[in-house]
């Protein structure tokens, strides 16, 4: 048998393996895979020739990544943070920056450049860890999962343009080629872009009739974006994905695509997290650098994304969570370093150290971001002055009684809403985006910018008067929080929640839910009544159709036509 396929075998096993055994003890798989290759680096089972052949299976995993990142980008909704996002990202960069060139320079005793360098390296957060970890949690598509994936975009994009110009620098900087990568970025976007949306999405619609040719053709879609990219245009291939991805998110079946592909991206994506530790695998490391360069990444960046949410006006939870999640490195930070290396800005020690330390990074920034809500909820009520503040949509207490309280006013909760609004029910909206609580309020809805897992939504609702409170709310630990605060309060109010598991409901009514709707349970039970009313009256379809459609019409506002 060919040895490139036994260490394939190897490497793969023993990921999969410590990932399960990790996830088994509540930690993320991710760890697992890393501390995979961290053993077999150690032990020296798996050749040079393996180990290429297993970065370009782990290069395909990044890749395959950012198309389906570009798959399930909603543009419209990205657009909904985008000015806090952009703002994010501009001072966050300025602060992390300037923050760390200052400690290189006097406390590294660095020179001008090789603090520059490292200030670049340190500022920009992993992608691939926090999509992947945010998707673990469900938690991608939530507004503080848009605002993260949106810095952390615009993070990529410039890193792909200091990479022009990055190993030049100790030459001066070719502004020529950085017009001319520009130049190269803007002609491929706008290119898959038409072509993606408006060729490949009518020939989809034309001559695509089964999943298995939906899935195949946006394979080939890919590696056609992917090819022209780098080999006609000199981009790298995780362009090309994102760029593929994004021109095919319009298309009929993206959500077949994303459903179908994502086996493949976990598979290739298990062995890039391992030839992460592969890496510090053998080779010496300052373990007294390691450990100050973990201070800083993780405890530094934290500090100061966090005070420029602050100043920007974000809510104390959004400040602390989209914070928590960027207390990381990248993979461009590990190219950096690379980079240097070459240059002779630094010894190898050094950058063993730093990779080493980025990779504990990646490793505990993992932990906190799965447990940011917990971790969060300690702190406010150790420092609620540092962590508990409202921002620039300061909650107003309501003076509704007898009143149905709906928590999440976006997805389920808009149907929600429109039914209970036809009942005449007096009605107030609780939502943590501040996107859907302008939209609300614009609508003459009664709605506030709060966070059911604060206690002083118990006031700020009215709870303790109202007449029932539904949650909608698709995490079960904001619905559980808010169920626990109401009995440690002895307020009887019937609850309603939301549950995506049998197990999260039974939890659910263990902690006092009057009841709990399982969407495709209520889903089911409706159709079985439509069907029972067919047999009577044939009409019965097209009227609830009709029904169907005015009712989307008004709580989706031109989304459905």
């Amino acid at each position: 048998m060919d040895i490139f396929v036994v260490n394939f075998m190897v490497v793969f096993v023993v990921a999969v393996l410590s990932g399960i055994v990790l996830r088994f003890f509540g930690l993320p798989s991710i760890i697992g895979h890393v501390l995979a290759g961290f053993l077999i680096g150690l032990s020296g089972i798996v050749g040079g020739e393996s180990v290429e052949v297993l970065r370009m299976f782990g290069s395909l995993g990044i890749t395959l990544l950012l198309f389906m990142v570009g798959l399930e980008m909603n543009l419209a909704e990205i657009k909904q943070v985008g000015k806090k996002v952009t703002g994010m990202f501009l001072g966050q960069s300025l602060f992390l920056i300037t923050a760390f060139t200052l400690i290189a320079t006097f406390v590294l005793k660095m020179s001008a450049l090789p603090s520059l360098l490292i200030a670049i390296a340190f500022t920009f957060s992993s992608t691939i860890v926090v999509v992947k970890v945010l998707s673990e949690k469900k938690d991608l598509n939530s507004y503080i999962g848009k605002m993260t994936l949106g810095i952390l975009l615009l993070q990529d994009m410039l890193a792909i343009i200091l990479l022009v110009f990055l190993p030049n620098l100790t030459s001066g900087i070719d502004f020529y080629d950085l017009g001319i990568l520009i130049l190269k970025f803007i002609t491929v976007l706008i290119t898959v872009n038409v072509i993606g949306h408006y060729l490949v999405n009518l020939f989809l619609k034309k001559f695509i009739k089964t999943s298995e040719d939906l899935i195949l053709f946006s394979l080939v879609w890919l590696l056609l974006v992917i090819f022209y990219s780098t080999s006609i245009l000199k981009l790298s291939p995780e362009v090309g994905g994102f760029l593929a991805g994004l021109s095919l998110s319009t298309s009929w079946g993206h959500y077949q695509i994303v459903s179908k592909v994502r086996t493949l991206r976990d598979i290739f994506l298990t062995i890039f997290f391992v030839l992460l530790g592969l890496e510090v695998g053998g080779g010496k490391a300052s373990w007294s650098m390691v450990v100050l360069m973990i201070a800083l990444i993780i405890i530094g960046k934290f500090a100061l994304t966090h005070l420029w949410a602050r100043i920007i006006g974000l809510n104390g939870r959004i400040a602390f969570k989209v914070a928590l999640n960027l207390t990381q490195i990248s993979e461009f930070s590990l190219i950096v370093m690379s980079i240097g290396l070459s240059s002779g800005m630094w010894d190898e020690t050094f950058v063993k150290s730093v990779t080493m330390a980025g990779l504990f990074s990646m490793a505990m920034s993992t932990i906190l971001t799965m447990n940011t809500d917990r971790i969060y909820k300690s702190l406010i009520k150790i420092c609620p002055f540092l962590f508990k503040f409202p921002g620039e949509m300061a909650p107003v207490k309501t003076e509704l009684k007898n009143h149905i309280v709906l928590f999440g006013g976006d997805r389920t909760g808009r149907s929600v809403l429109s039914m209970l609004e036809k009942n005449g029910e007096k009605l107030l909206v609780v939502d943590f985006n501040p996107a859907v609580v302008k939209k609300l309020r614009n609508r003459g809805v009664d709605a506030i910018f709060s966070d059911a897992t604060d206690p002083d939504v118990i006031e700020l609702a009215n709870l303790p008067e109202a007449k029932m409170i539904i949650s909608t709310i698709k995490d079960a630990y904001d619905s559980l929080t808010l169920l626990e605060e109401l009995n440690d309060r002895g307020i009887k109010v019937p609850v309603v929640a939301d549950a995506e598991t049998p197990v999260q409901a039974k939890e659910l009514y263990e902690k006092g839910a009057r009841y709990v709707i399982f969407p495709h349970f209520v889903s089911g039970l409706h159709l079985g009544q439509l069907i029972k009313k067919y047999g009577k009256d044939k009409t019965t379809i097209e009227v609830y159709r009709d029904k169907q459609n005015e009712t989307l019409k008004e709580i989706y506002e031109g989304e459905f036509k």
